[in-house]
């Protein structure tokens, strides 16, 4: 009899077994990945933009990314005798994929893509159910899932268009509709198992140096169930609100971005398969996410960049604890609509041409196209059918006679006021020459030290600050000058002599916190305005000068100290306004 017994159990415990095999090897699950990376030039690495370029371009980006455990089995299961025997925390603990995208931005308006993510590396594992008694969808008591890779996602083809954009393309609203494919594996959380549909709408507006954006659309998809999740214990997936926020800013006119993105969704259905899914932790992922990229290569036509964030605020299924990507992309035009070749300027032309008959300087271009009609084009130049012959330039330095101070004497291209179209020896005529002086436009005193040869004593411009090396003395509770400060003002008034280019410099003056705010103001206003006339007094056009007081507002070190408040008792020279000396044509 206990022979019989013991047969039997084994055989049960082996049926079991095999039906758990089987359960796992069968089971469908969904995709997990709740990063959908859009992969044209301008997108962030989890933000749509209703961004194109403005030439028909093709594209293509590859990116990789690693998640930390974007599915913990609270996610799926609330039963506390299974927590309980349960030493991991996740049902997939790693996720390395890999996406690939491709696609057309057309007429400056429509972008179709297409991106494919795979996951060559998974790793994870069941909960311990044991005996326990959670109950999964129909008469199963648990739904046991394959968690290892590798495994692939959804082919996601991108259908969008720019419905508005401003002339001066900083505000924009789009649309768009992205459909997947079911070319995934359905049983390891790459695929949804049929096909989706997502429905989103994109907007941006560019405020002063910062590009805000923003996506919001619901995804249609499958439903699918792990465990119970009708009875409070487990995992429901069916259709979603998607939504997303950043922004971007650009520096170096776009060589390089940074930004920083919100994003998430959350469910917007319920029944007795998948449960309540709206706004329940488990199905409401939110992640944030930072980023930068930086353009290069020939016309700044490739990019790089890289991301990291986590998930924010509750643990659901699909936001990791950490999260990072890195990108790699390129684009190439592919239907050149602009004349950005000489031979397509000149077929251009010749087509004009032939559409139109005046030519009143008889140079072979028409009029209404030609910028010079009553001068015939001498064909020479950067554009040598613009219909304007080359200006006059005698002394051939490349400065037009009309902007040269010295047509007979070439520039001599050293740095040193280039544009003016005269050769300097000595540009801040302060005896030194220029190839032997170290500040060659501010004018010093001869040094046996190189490197302080020709330059200031008391002074230093540095930017557009004019740095002084000591104080503006005043007599005490005055603005009266004292003489020993009349050395510093006369090298800030020799400097302003010999840079006519800077067309406005601000006397700024400061005070510490001793004593009443508004007699300090009052104090450091007068003697910024005594430092101005006095500059002015010495042959600086007093249209050059403005003055401005202070008082205790903008102090530079603590007033806790002696030495803090000498260092906040202080005028400050700032040049406001200054024209480029190397630039031509002014």
């Amino acid at each position: 009899m206990r022979r019989g017994h013991v047969l039997a159990s084994a055989a049960f415990a082996a049926a079991a077994l095999g039906a758990s095999e089987r359960a796992e090897a069968q089971v469908k699950t969904f995709h997990l990945d709740r990063l959908e990376v859009p992969g044209a030039p301008d997108d962030g690495i989890a933000l749509f933009r209703p961004v194109t370029q403005q030439r028909s371009i093709f594209y293509g980006q590859l990116a990789v990314g690693y998640s930390l455990r974007p599915l913990k089995v609270k996610n799926i299961t609330t039963d506390n005798s299974v927590l309980g025997r349960t030493s991991r925390t996740s049902v997939i603990q790693d996720q390395f994929t890999i996406y690939g995208s491709a696609g057309f931005q057309l007429l400056d308006r429509a972008t179709v893509g297409v991106t494919f993510p795979w996951s060559p590396l998974q790793t994870g594992g069941n909960p311990n159910y044991g005996p326990g008694d959670v109950q999964g969808p129909g008469s199963t008591k648990t739904t046991l899932i394959s968690a290892g890779g590798p495994s692939a996602g959804d082919l996601r083809l991108d259908f969008r268009g720019t419905i508005v954009r401003t002339d001066d393309r900083k505000s924009a609203f789009g649309a768009q509709l992205s459909v997947f494919a079911p070319t995934g594996t359905n049983t390891n959380f790459g695929s949804d198992g049929s096909t989706g549909a997502m429905v989103m709408f994109t907007g941006e507006h560019t405020v002063k140096f910062i590009t805000l954006a923003a996506n919001m659309g619901v995804h249609f998809r499958p439903r699918h169930a792990i465990n119970n999740p009708n009875g409070g214990s487990g995992l429901g997936i069916g259709n979603e609100w998607r939504w997303a926020l950043g922004g971007f800013i650009p520096i170096k006119d776009g060589k390089y971005r940074i930004g920083g993105t919100f994003f998430g969704s959350t469910g917007i259905e319920s029944d007795n398969i998948i449960g309540d899914t709206f706004f329940t932790k488990q199905n409401t992922p939110i992640e944030w996410q930072a980023e930068g990229r930086m353009k290069f290569g020939p016309s700044d036509h490739w990019w790089v960049g890289a991301g990291g964030g986590s998930r924010l605020f509750v643990n659901a299924y699909g936001a990791p604890d950490f999260r990072i990507v890195a990108l790699l992309g390129t684009y190439i035009p592919i239907l050149d609509s602009e004349a950005s070749s000489p031979e397509r300027k000149a077929e251009l032309r010749a087509r004009r041409r032939s559409e139109h008959a005046s030519d009143r300087d008889n140079d072979g271009i028409p009029d209404d196209i030609d910028a010079c009609p009553d001068v015939a084009e001498d064909h020479l130049g950067n554009d040598p059918s613009d219909g304007c012959p080359m200006p006059p330039d005698r002394d051939g330095d490349g400065i037009p006679d009309q902007f040269d101070k010295c047509p007979d004497a070439p520039e001599d291209k050293d740095g040193v006021d280039d544009g003016d179209g005269c050769p300097e020896d000595d540009a801040d005529s302060d005896g030194i020459p220029d190839a032997q002086d170290a500040c060659p436009k501010e004018p010093g005193q001869k040094n046996t030290d190189p490197k302080k040869n020709g330059c200031p004593t008391f002074i230093k411009v540095e930017g557009n600050v004019v740095r002084i090396l000591q104080q503006v003395h005043f007599a005490t509770g005055s603005a009266v000058i004292l003489p020993e400060s009349f050395p510093m003002l006369q090298e800030i008034t020799n400097l302003l002599k010999s840079n006519k280019g800077i067309k406005k410099m601000s006397v700024e003056g400061h005070t510490d916190n001793r004593g009443p705010a508004d007699l300090n103001k009052k104090l450091s206003a007068g003697r910024a305005a005594s430092v101005a006339a006095w500059l002015a007094q010495h042959g600086v056009e007093q249209s050059r000068l403005e003055s401005h007081g202070y008082g205790l507002e903008k102090p530079i070190e603590p007033n806790e100290t002696d030495a803090g408040r000498a260092a906040n008792r202080r005028v400050e020279f700032k040049i406001v306004d200054e024209e480029d000396s190397n630039k031509v044509g002014k």
